[in-house]
């Protein structure tokens, strides 16, 4: 039984949780001098902000002029000024520029790297989903506001959280969490050396493969990097206008899970204090009952279920339904976010346009169900019915807590650096899917026949532990 656990479970402590294949990390866009448009949901723009890169041989020669430098060449250095490079050689790589690209196009180690890409690529296309928030932002006074749907409902705000979970509210805490301390510095500071990777479009899909090329970018690095990112975004470009959407392209980083890793003694000490009060929430208890079946540690698994998602002023959360029927809180710790969520009659009466799919291979964060319908300018030949539709609505704030119940689907971006705590779980209410989640967290791929039929018939025992469980001893 013991070689049914951590062993064969998808890791969720580096960037290593998401197994991509190099032909995925394509890029967004390219230094091409075009204005032709291309396809329905992607279109090519000038890329004048960036300056030309250096020929590899010209950099070699440049080199060659400081023989006592005995380091790595960067591979942004390829955009560096001339004097940049001297400067950076002669002083045996201890200088760097401050900017890596034309001085109107601040820019960071990760943003350079996701520039060099975008120019060896030589993609040009632009992610219809951002460009269209940035024209929802310049031409509406309210954000929230979405005149092609039938009626926008404000989410409601509650001193208690009801029993059954109906439709999404607002959940006042009593006293501050813990969690309001975990900003960009603080998890910079004590965790940013964490591997992760960073996504033009996230939760990822299975469809995305087939996708065009600014969909499926995706760049590898450090959390640092990133929230040096989020900085560069914040201050040169916070009101997202369109203008600058290829010199600085939004990447986000989805339901990161620390507490596995770098932050466990972190989760350790205050997980409890995570938890919204009154909220019910039995995940804990039958996570209980899963590790035992597998010998496994019960807190260590169940730290896979709180999870951080960060981003930069107009970093989005595409449309989608969360997998296996969870029910999910969205604690907001720093800056605002932008929630608009679709009720299961919504989707019944077909005004989502539901794309379906598989897991994705090595992804933890992978969804099921996504929308390609635009919220913001919806297509009347394409998706008609969405003006049907009833969303409901809210800005997030720091100290905000917003329930979504399960079977409702969201939207969620960034309005300024954002930073959210989340977690899906499961009551009486849900349970039936919760083993599905138990499931998908084995890498099949690495089992042998002998341990997938223990692992199936283990996995059936704990099906029928929760299906006769009952809410009499719950947890405190």
């Amino acid at each position: 039984v013991r070689d049914l656990g951590h062993e064969h479970l998808y890791h969720a402590s580096s960037s290593r949780a998401a197994h991509f294949p190099s032909a995925v990390l394509s890029p967004e866009l390219a230094l091409l001098p075009s204005a032709q448009r291309r396809g329905v949901g992607c279109a090519t723009w000038d890329m004048s902000v960036l300056g030309a890169p250096i020929e590899e041989d010209e950099l070699n020669e440049l080199r060659q002029l400081f023989p006592e430098f005995a380091g790595d060449v960067p591979d942004e250095a390829r955009y560096w000024a001339r004097s940049d490079l001297e400067l950076y050689f002669g002083s045996g790589g201890q200088l760097r520029p401050k900017e890596t690209a034309q001085p109107s196009a601040a820019t960071c180690a990760l943003l350079s790297r996701v520039r060099l890409r975008l120019a060896d690529e030589n993609v040009s296309e632009v992610s219809a989903e951002y460009r269209s928030f940035c024209k929802h932002l310049l031409e509406r006074d309210q954000v929230h506001s979405l005149p092609a749907a039938a009626e926008c409902v404000q989410v409601p705000r509650v001193a208690a959280a009801p029993d059954f979970l109906k439709t999404p509210f607002l959940l006042s805490r009593a006293k501050p969490s813990k969690a309001m301390e975990w900003t960009t510095d603080f998890w910079r500071q004590h965790h940013g050396a964490d591997g992760w990777y960073f996504r033009a479009r996230s939760p990822i899909f299975e469809g995305d493969a087939s996708a065009c090329a600014v969909d499926r970018l995706t760049v590898e690095g450090t959390t640092a990097e990133y929230f040096d990112y989020v900085g560069v975004l914040q201050k040169t470009d916070a009101t997202c206008k369109a203008e600058h959407s290829i010199a600085y392209p939004r990447l986000a980083l989805h339901s990161w899970t620390p507490f596995v890793s770098s932050a466990r003694p972190l989760f350790d000490r205050h997980w409890r204090d995570l938890m919204p009060a009154g909220l019910k929430d039995f995940t804990q208890r039958w996570v209980k009952i899963f590790a035992a079946v597998f010998e496994m540690d019960w807190l260590e698994f169940l730290s896979r279920f709180f999870k951080v998602t960060v981003g930069g002023p107009g970093s989005i959360s595409r449309l989608h339904c969360h997998n296996n029927g969870a029910h999910e809180w969205y604690s907001q710790i720093q800056g605002r976010r932008l929630f608009v969520m679709f009720s299961p009659q919504d989707v019944a009466r077909g005004c989502l346009y539901e794309d379906t799919g598989g897991r994705v291979e090595g992804a933890l964060d992978f969804v099921a169900a996504c929308s390609p319908v635009d919220i913001f300018f919806p297509s009347e030949r394409r998706h008609p019915k969405f003006a049907q539709a009833k969303p409901h609505v809210v800005v997030l704030r720091p100290g905000d807590t917003l329930v979504i119940p399960t079977g409702w689907w969201h939207y969620s971006v960034a309005l300024e650096a954002s930073v959210t705590l989340h977690h899906p779980f499961w009551n009486l209410h849900n349970r039936k899917r919760i083993a599905d989640e138990f499931t998908e967290n084995f890498d099949q791929s690495r089992m042998p026949p002998e341990l997938q039929a223990q692992a199936a018939r283990n996995l059936q025992q704990i099906r029928e532990k929760i299906a006769d469980d009952d809410d009499s001893d719950m947890d405190e």
